[in-house]
């Protein structure tokens, strides 16, 4: 769980944001502490300031610990820098498991662009449809 806290350092008020336990302390911002505690309107400020800062470092931090490794690796598609490449890494990225990238015959991830459809069958006959009537 992500926190936020103001600390006194000398004659200034510092807030700082620390993504979890583990995470280093990042700096959001600095106020001098004779302005913050004579100024009502420095203090709703600065409180905005640490609140906009704060999100964007929670955003940040949400976003690199969801990212996937990529679930491509091994295959061309992983680094390919064709529009096709493209929008797979988006689809794959929001599949939950690598093992739900449909895959051609060929072993390649439906999309890929070095996947080429050469034709098509249909397995049951028209035969087996009724006749027309007239």
């Amino acid at each position: 769980m992500s926190t936020v806290w103001f600390v006194r350092e000398g004659n200034r008020g510092v807030a700082y944001f620390r993504a979890n336990d583990e995470a280093e302390d990042v700096f959001i911002a600095a106020i001098a502490l004779d302005v913050y505690d004579s100024e009502t309107e420095a203090q709703d400020r600065f409180a905005a300031l640490v609140h906009v800062a704060a999100d964007f470092f929670r955003r940040k931090y949400a976003a690199e610990a969801i990212a996937p490794a990529s679930r491509l690796d091994g295959y061309p598609c992983a680094t390919c820098e064709t529009s096709a490449g493209q929008d797979l890494r988006s689809h794959v990225g929001q599949l939950s498991s690598a093992g739900e990238i449909p895959l051609s015959p060929g072993g390649l991830p439906l999309g890929c662009c070095k996947i080429t459809v050469v034709g098509g069958f249909r397995s049951h006959s028209d035969s087996s449809q009724p006749a027309a009537r007239r």
